[in-house]
């Protein structure tokens, strides 16, 4: 625990709602603000450190917050499920307990409900499926289910965006428009491009992570490939949480295993080659 708390940063734009907290009156009311996501990124932090992911830092922000892992998709399922989950569902408890001291006549009626508002507030925004939100990370989850690891976060990515649109205009049109709309909705453009940018990067981390055989539950998967399929394109057919067979179909088709693959890749810089040419 005390390793987690040590990791944890503050994001400037919390600092400045905090200073148009203090400028408007509202302290207490940031205060609650503050705990909520504290206590979401601590669910994250925690349930990673209990699977022994390798985590870099927490960052609070004024909607949430980003539990920052050094891990590059290569997680089992369930870990990254829970994981991810494990943040939200701080939220029912506290409108549980929320709910609760109210009904039962403690403590202060106004703060209890603005605890129980901001709970219902950041919990079904983050819900959304946005990248960086929990709900934009479960549906990349989704995505690689059905789709190559690379194809799943460019997929991922556009959807998100399209959905950040919708919610731009959605509040646009529903809501006052005011400072910390403004900043959320920066934050989640600017995490949108950082992250579309650094995407091959994130794609080999999770190639090389694969080399080295981190994770360890795994299902077979056959890949069909003609044989002047190059390297790359290969690679870019894999899939999270499988173990890959690789059918090269020429007049006798022969299998070759994905480490192969991945040592002449990142080993022989093979990256353009033919894959009937790294065993003639």
């Amino acid at each position: 625990m005390l390793s987690v708390l040590k990791l944890i940063r503050i994001n400037p734009l919390l600092w400045l709602i905090a200073l148009i907290g203090v400028i408007t009156g509202h302290f207490r009311e940031f205060l609650i603000l503050f705990l909520v996501i504290l206590i979401h990124e601590l669910g994250h932090a925690l349930a990673a450190s209990f699977f022994k992911w390798r985590l870099v830092k927490v960052e609070l922000l004024p909607f949430g917050g980003v539990a920052e892992m050094d891990e590059y998709g290569n997680r089992p399922y369930h870990e990254e499920i829970i994981v991810t989950a494990a943040g939200p569902l701080q939220h029912i408890w506290m409108i549980a307990g929320g709910m609760t001291c109210l009904s039962a006549g403690i403590g202060d009626p106004q703060l209890l409900e603005l605890l129980i508002e901001m709970n219902w507030m950041i919990f079904l925004f983050n819900l959304l499926p946005i990248w960086p939100l929990d709900g934009g990370k479960l549906l990349f989850l989704l995505l690689t289910l059905f789709f190559p690891y690379k194809k799943a976060k460019e997929s991922m990515l556009m959807l998100s965006f399209g959905f950040l649109l919708i919610f731009a205009v959605v509040s646009f049109i529903w809501f006052t428009v005011h400072l910390n709309l403004i900043i959320i909705l920066s934050f989640l453009l600017y995490a949108h491009y950082f992250e579309w940018k650094h995407q091959p990067y994130v794609y080999i981390r999770f190639l090389l992570e694969r080399m080295t055989g981190k994770e360890k539950t795994m299902r077979s998967k056959i890949l069909t490939v003609q044989p002047t399929t190059t390297v790359e394109n290969v690679l870019s057919g894999f899939y999270k949480g499988c173990s890959h067979d690789i059918l090269i179909k020429s007049a006798s088709p022969y299998m070759c295993k994905e480490k192969d693959i991945l040592t002449a890749y990142f080993k022989q810089s093979a990256g353009t080659c033919a894959i009937e040419d790294l065993f003639r």
